[in-house]
């Protein structure tokens, strides 16, 4: 693999672990293609692409033109209603259970962060930010609740706009079953969970819903060449917004569990330092989905 280039590789091509095929039906494994010599997205013969979302891939990296369905964008962002509660947490994976009511493995809930958009376009990333990140390694889960619940009106509708939504559904749900006092309200809030990446990307069932046809919706809303295969917010971000995660002392999600588990362990200047950082990051990605959102909206009208 020291041979795959960094990007655009055979690798990037989307559902690739499924192989190629070319017009004769004959399946050409990746790993296959890769040993004949065949690494660069360019160097699979065209006549080897049989999903349309791969021809698409193809276009736009010989072309160096994005691929924009501007009406499916347009579209999914209608699904969207106000408020909105751009919401994201950071979780502490542990072999063994840490918590009262955790299983091995259990993405602990330790810190969440939320913008609120009360309208289109007014949302301020300091001023409209609120979260909750527990102090030390000590449970804090309920605490995070109340807090969140605080912030997010269940009775007014809206929606909870996250990237990536198994994710926050299952810790809501998780939390819902550990504080059945809360279950109601969290429930609620995971019932009000919107996908930012059904529109980044798509989403069949939801498109298929609002009259697409079941191939129209399957295949993705936009493919840039830089996102390299991949709709992690990371690499959607520069496209749509000049805000970047360059620099911070904390910039991804293993920095912050890492930073967390060390938390007890640091003096109290340090302490102050990161505990501050790690607002700081978590408050960065949910400010990042508001840049999406609106460079997406932006890119439609």
């Amino acid at each position: 693999f020291d041979r795959l280039p960094a990007k655009n590789s055979i690798l990037t091509y989307i559902d690739n672990h499924h192989g190629f095929k070319d017009e004769l039906g004959n399946t050409y494994n990746r790993y296959d293609l890769i040993n004949e010599g065949i690494v660069r997205m360019e160097d699979v013969p065209k006549n080897y692409l049989n999903r349309e979302k791969n021809r698409i891939q193809r276009e736009v990296i010989e072309t160096h033109i994005p691929y924009f369905n501007k009406k499916k964008i347009s579209d999914g962002i209608k699904q969207i209603t106000y408020p909105i509660y751009h919401l994201d947490f950071e979780t502490f994976p542990c072999p063994l259970p840490r918590y009262f009511g955790e299983k091995p493995y259990t993405q602990s809930v330790f810190q969440f962060s939320l913008h609120i958009e009360k309208e289109e376009g007014v949302c301020d990333k300091l001023n409209n930010h609120y979260g909750f990140l527990a102090y030390d390694d000590k449970d804090y889960r309920e605490e995070l609740i109340k807090e969140m619940i605080k912030y997010i009106d269940t009775s007014s509708g809206g929606t909870v706009l996250v990237y990536n939504e198994s994710f926050e559904k299952s810790r809501l749900k998780e939390l819902a079953e550990i504080f059945p006092e809360y279950k109601l309200e969290l429930l609620k809030i995971r019932d009000m969970v919107f996908d930012l990446m059904n529109i980044t990307k798509t989403k069949s069932s939801l498109y298929e819903e609002i009259g697409y046809s079941k191939e129209e919706a399957s295949l993705f809303n936009y493919y840039h060449e830089d996102l390299n295969g991949s709709y992690s917010i990371k690499k959607f971000l520069p496209l749509f917004s000049n805000l970047t995660y360059k620099g911070m002392e904390v910039a991804n999600g293993v920095d912050a569990l890492v930073t967390y588990a060390k938390l007890p362990k640091m003096d109290k200047i340090e302490y102050e330092h990161k505990y501050q950082k790690m607002v700081e990051y978590c408050r960065q990605d949910t400010w990042a989905m508001v840049e999406i959102l609106w460079g997406l909206k932006e890119s439609v009208k």
